[in-house]
This record gives C-alpha cells, sequence and structure tokens, in this order.
C-alpha cells in the first residue's frame, strides 16, 4: 500500500483543525498525533547526528560511568559496555523510528496498531509518560550535583539540592514547550560546543591533577575487567533504557527525508555520544581517586579558576537541556496520545510542570539501577511484541485506520488484549529472575516467542485476506 501525501488528507486537516482549536502559541510544532506532510520531512544526517550524540552526552551517562567505576569496574570496561549496551539496545529503536520517515507519525500512534488504539493510550503511552518524567528528573538532579559541587568547592556557597533542581528543571522547559524546530537547533550548537568544553577541561584535569589524572594510572586504576555480576547488572540497566524509547522511536525521525540518513545519523551520533560521555565520566572519576561518582566533583576541588568554572557550567547547561528537551519532549507527545484534546504544546507544559516537582527528589539517582530494572521488564515484553508485529505487519500498515474508531486497529473494545497483558505479565515474572540472566533481554525473547505463538494465524490470515483483496 502506498502511503503518500494525498492520501492523509483528511487526517491532516481534521487534526490541523483541532490543533489550532486549542490555541497552540505561534511559533510552536504543530504536528501532534497527526502525520507531518511528505512535503516537511526534509531532514538529513547531521540533524538526526546532532539530537543523537547531544542524547547521549548527558548528565546520566557521566553519573552512572561513576557508578560503574565505584561499583568495582576498570576504566575499559565501564566505556566498553556503555557502548556496546547502547548500540545493542538501539537495534530495535531503529527499526521503529522507519515508522517516522515512511509515514512520518509519532511512536504512540505506532503503538495503536500493535496494542489498540485504547492500549496505547492506556498503556504505552502512560509508561513512557512516566518514564519521561523521570528520565526528566534524573538527569536534573545530576546536572544539580554537578552545580551543588561548583557553588561548595569554588564559592563556598551552600544551597538544598532540591532548590536548585526545581530552578535548573523550569528553566530547561521553553525549547521543549516549542518543539522540534527549537529541540533541532539546540542540537546543532550544542555538540560542537560539548566537544570543545569537555576537551578544556580534560586538559585542566591532566595538568592540575597530579600523577593521579595521568593517562596510564587511569588505564591502571585497578578494577574488574570482567566481573559478570556486574557487568550484567549494567548491560541489563541499560539496554532497559534503551528499551524505554522504543515506543516514542519515530518522534525524533518523523521530519527525516530518507532511512539512509536515519541509520547513518542516530548510530553515527549515539556511538559518538555514549563515548565521549563515558570516556569522560569514567576518566574523571578515576582520576578524583573513585571517592564521588560526580566527575564534576573532582575538577572543582582542583579550585579552577573563572574560565573553567565558567566552562563546567556551559557544559552541564549544554548537557541538561538538550536530553530534557528530548525527555519532555516525547513525554508531551505521550500524553498527547492518552488525552489528545490537549494537544502537543499544552501536554508538554503538563510534563514540564510535573517533571519539574520529581526533580526536587535527587534520592531518585541512588536508585537509578532498581527504577530501570522494573522500567525494563516492562519495556521488555511491550519491545518483544512490537518485533513480532514488525516483521509480519509494518510495511502492510493502514494509516488511516490509526486514527479510526472501530477500524482495523481497534481489535477488542479497543485493545489488543493479550499483547497489553504481556507488559504487566513481564513485570510479574522479573522478580524471580536474578540479574545475571539478563532480565530484560530473556523476558523480551520470551515474549516475542509468546505473541508469535499465539498471534501467527492471525498475521497469515491478514496476509491471505490481502492476497484475494489484490486479485
Amino acid at each position: 500500500m502506498s502511503l503518500e501525501y494525498n492520501h492523509d488528507a483528511g487526517i491532516q486537516s481534521k487534526s490541523l483543525l483541532s490543533a489550532k482549536s486549542i490555541r497552540c502559541p505561534a511559533g510552536a510544532e504543530i504536528y501532534g498525533l497527526q502525520p507531518v506532510p511528505k512535503p516537511l520531512r526534509q531532514g538529513g544526517i547531521w540533524p538526526l547526528f546532532n539530537i543523537f550524540s547531544n542524547l547521549f552526552i548527558n548528565p546520566g551517562t557521566l553519573i552512572t560511568s561513576g557508578m560503574m567505576i565505584m561499583a568495582g569496574l576498570s576504566f575499559q570496561t565501564t566505556v566498553l559496555l556503555q557502548v556496546f549496551s547502547v548500540m545493542l539496545g538501539m537495534i530495535p529503536f531503529l527499526l521503529f523510528a522507519r515508522a517516522g520517515v515512511r509515514y512520518g507519525i509519532p511512536g504512540q500512534v505506532l503503538c495503536r496498531a500493535v496494542f489498540g488504539v485504547r492500549g496505547s493510550q492506556w498503556l504505552t503511552s502512560m509508561l513512557r509518560l512516566l518514564c519521561s518524567i523521570y528520565w526528566f528528573a534524573f538527569q536534573t538532579a545530576a546536572g544539580a550535583l554537578a552545580i551543588e559541587a561548583i557553588l561548595r568547592n569554588c564559592f563556598q556557597l551552600f544551597l538544598p539540592l532540591w532548590v536548585i533542581s526545581l530552578n535548573f528543571a523550569l528553566f530547561q522547559g521553553v525549547v521543549a514547550i516549542v518543539g522540534y524546530s527549537w529541540l533541532k537547533g539546540v542540537s546543532l550548537v550544542s555538540f560542537p560546543l560539548k566537544v570543545l568544553c569537555f576537551s578544556a577541561l580534560l586538559v585542566f584535569l591532566y595538568r592540575y591533577g597530579g600523577d593521579e589524572a595521568s593517562v596510564s594510572v587511569v588505564l591502571a586504576w585497578p578494577g574488574y575487567h570482567w566481573h559478570w555480576p556486574l557487568i550484567a547488572t549494567w548491560l541489563n540497566t541499560i539496554v532497559s533504557t534503551c528499551f524505554t524509547c522504543v515506543t516514542d522511536a519515530s518522534d525524533f525521525s518523523r521530519y527525516t527525508r530518507s532511512e539512509k540518513s536515519l541509520w547513518i545519523g542516530t548510530l553515527s551520533g549515539s556511538l559518538v555520544g555514549i563515548v565521549i560521555g563515558a570516556l569522560f565520566g569514567a576518566y574523571a572519576v578515576v582520576a578524583g581517586g573513585a571517592v564521588s561518582i560526580n566527575p564534576f566533583e573532582t575538577i572543582t576541588q582542583l579550585q579552577p579558576g573563572g574560565l573553567v568554572i565558567l566552562l563546567i557550567m556551559l557544559v552541564i547547561f549544554l548537557d541538561n537541556w538538550t536530553i530534557n528537551v528530548i525527555n519532555l519532549y516525547t513525554g508531551g507527545l505521550s500524553l498527547c496520545n492518552s488525552v489528545e484534546w490537549l494537544g502537543r504544546f499544552w501536554a508538554t507544559v503538563i510534563v514540564v510542570l510535573a517533571a519539574s516537582v520529581l526533580a526536587c527528589f535527587p534520592f531518585l539517582i541512588n536508585k537509578y539501577s532498581d527504577v530501570m530494572g522494573c522500567i525494563g521488564a516492562f519495556f521488555a515484553p511491550i519491545t518483544g511484541v512490537m518485533l513480532v508485529w514488525y516483521y509480519y505487519e509494518f510495511s502492510k500498515l493502514d494509516l488511516a485506520a490509526l486514527y479510526q474508531k472501530n477500524g482495523a486497529y481497534w481489535y477488542r473494545k479497543g485493545f489488543n488484549v493479550f499483547a497489553c497483558l504481556l507488559a504487566p505479565a513481564g513485570l510479574l515474572f522479573s522478580f524471580f529472575l536474578p540479574v545475571t540472566v539478563l532480565p530484560a533481554l530473556l523476558i523480551m525473547f520470551l515474549a516475542s516467542l509468546i505473541y508469535w505463538l499465539y498471534a501467527r494465524r492471525e498475521f497469515q490470515g491478514h496476509s491471505e485476506e490481502r492476497y484475494l483483496n489484490q486479485n
């Protein structure tokens, strides 16, 4: 089935009319749930490279690299594990991101085809909304730790962490509220600035950090090169994090003109971003003797001058802004899918306010691996079900039916019941699995097998029906 812009005209006009009815401010992105018209899908490799390099150069990557060092892993293992886990987790992400290039739809609308219209609204959208809010709070709290270290070590100024987090959170909301065009613009400027700042900070650390900051000492850090329980814990945590993004993968690609641009831009950006973030985070923590998970704690204890403090603040600002704009943008689209009359703009405003409140509780950082393991247990079966659906049905997607009540994707009262039930079943099953068996990957494969056994006859029936209709 060919699905070009003219074929979607009814969807476009209806959705745009409802978007205008909620008085979306001028200059904000108007394409919420409706497909982005084909003529507007002109993005190439560079915008995606910038978005995904910035996505992985973030406070979370820096802090988790420090956590892995302090847990006992070596510098080399920490960096390699971060890179391997991210690239593994990006495989299903890229498959579902194709929906943005091909159909111009956001990820939660694609989920309607898999879980039903209401299943997407009340299962995958709500889960992704909670993830976006949590991730925003985690990243903001991680950035607030760095700001607090600067104020304490350089200016002897002591402020409660929640005060810093709240103000920092509210400051980041504007770009996400405006939409994709600002997201692309911020990412374009941020990446080269981040590279320059990180390079300068590494040079400062190397020159003034003493023998502990020398490359030979960092590489010789006496951590584990191989310790399966530790490696499995972090591999499962990072892959779980990637799985939480599969339901909104096409949010990032719906303005992209070709799948070649999608694959090259996303993979190269992800690889460069995670390498830079993991290298800097692990190096700085090791150079400081691994006494804090915060890499900026090491630098600020060296009593840096005004220029270095400015560079640190710029890095923190850019890191948080770029990653949290993405969290709020995707969270807004998820809420918009559940409560359609809100529109993308006002849905994002609500997410900003909720995430800003949660950011006032920085203890979430210490619970990171536990929270992501639990969330991953929800998203692992969701990913497995979507992969089975992708194999059989992706190329045959009925775009118009995604927006229809009682259409092909209405299933049973709006829910694909069996597919939806696999998500809580995966969570319950995860409670009985040790981390050494990689619960996220195991549950994903089991859910794929179970759903395939359940739905294969239905998928084959769809194929036969389409064949008969064509002949």
